[in-house]
Formats: C-alpha cells, structure tokens, sequence
C-alpha cells in the first residue's frame, strides 16, 4: 500500500504533531515498509489445528488493601507549593476549551 505525503501530513495532523517536509518523506517511506511487513504477515503459513494464543484466562490483579497513609502535614511538607491545605500546581487548562 503506497503511502504519499499527504497521508503522512493527514496522520500527522489527526495525532496533533507538526512535522517538516523531510520528516513526512522519511515517515512515509518508514510507514510503507511497515504495512508491507504487516501484509506479509498474511502469508505466513500456519498448522490447521492452531490455536490462537490467549492470555484472558488468570485474573492478574491483585487485590486491594488499604495501608498505612500520610497524614496532612506529612503530605504537604515536601510540596513545592501549597496553601496548607492544597497542593498548589500551575494552571495548564485555559477555559473555553482548546
């Protein structure tokens, strides 16, 4: 699947990043040589009685026990910033929305 500069420019802008020419030329050529891996995966040949490899089986979590906590002062006293009694952190969202 031939993939030109303006796919390479659509992704681009649906992940949000902004990338010069030269980029988008060797992002093409690097997304050809990964989707022509993926097709040739199809090829690869496989026994009939294969069975798909699941790992849903086991529960992996653990379960959950509460412990020992900080306690306010404790929590606050290596903060960088705090009015005692929040945290105080940089505003990093505008109103309005992006």
């Amino acid at each position: 699947m031939p993939i030109d500069l303006e796919e390479v420019r659509r992704i681009a802008r649906l992940a949000r990043l902004r990338i010069e020419t030269d980029e988008a030329e060797a992002l093409a050529r690097d997304l050809e040589r990964i989707v022509a891996y993926i097709d040739s995966l199809a090829d690869v040949a496989l026994p009939e009685d294969a069975e798909a490899l699941t790992y849903f089986d086991s529960d992996v979590t653990r379960d959950d026990h509460a412990g020992p906590c900080l306690d306010h002062d404790e929590a606050l006293q290596n903060a960088p910033d705090h009015d005692d009694t929040f945290f105080l952190v940089p505003k990093i969202v505008e109103k309005g929305g992006a």
